[in-house]
């Protein structure tokens, strides 16, 4: 299956998108922390068990983030631009604060704590003699680290410069 071009999405496909995948990685969260709890870990791989619910707990805190505070902003200033709504007030002065903070979670996400995962894992690498159970583990946090690449990815890179540029454009229309 080919991959969508998102430089040439509206902001509202973009959020609709990263909305779908919020959800989407909340439930591969949520298996892969039941796989953790119930699998047999030793070795190094205990620190797994240990730092994924602290791992699950941040990601999920900053979708809530973007959704209620970032993502419902991006909507209205789309709206005002279309003539469907009010001039938005944003209480953070710029768009570009809430940003600032998502961007830097998503640095702390992809290089502090899913080089963790890998370190954890030897870069996903299977231990000799290893069964299904931790097959599908390694598996689903490679699938989960491919997934918040390229949902970051759409983010940072597109999203959010069109945001900016949006709100640049929208500082002097009445």
């Amino acid at each position: 299956m080919a991959h969508k071009d998102w430089s040439k999405a509206s902001e509202i496909e973009l959020i609709e998108y990263i909305q779908q995948q919020h959800f989407i990685l909340r439930e591969k969260l949520q298996k892969l922390q039941t796989l953790i709890q119930g699998a047999e870990l030793s070795g190094t791989l205990n620190s797994l068990r240990e730092f994924f619910p602290d791992f699950k707990t941040k990601l999920e805190n900053h979708f809530v983030s973007e959704e209620r505070i970032l993502l419902p902003y991006i909507r209205q200033m789309v709206d005002f631009n279309n003539n469907r709504g009010p001039k938005p007030q944003f209480h953070s002065g710029s768009i570009k604060n809430p940003i600032s903070q998502m961007e830097y979670e998503h640095d702390l996400t992809e290089n502090i704590m899913l080089a963790k995962i890998r370190d954890i894992t030897n870069n996903y690498q299977l231990p000799p003699n290893s069964g299904d159970e931790l097959k599908a583990l390694y598996d689903g946090l490679k699938d989960i680290e491919t997934n918040l690449n390229e949902h970051i990815d759409i983010e940072n890179n597109i999203l959010f410069q069109l945001a900016i540029e949006l709100e640049l454009n929208l500082k002097h229309k009445k």
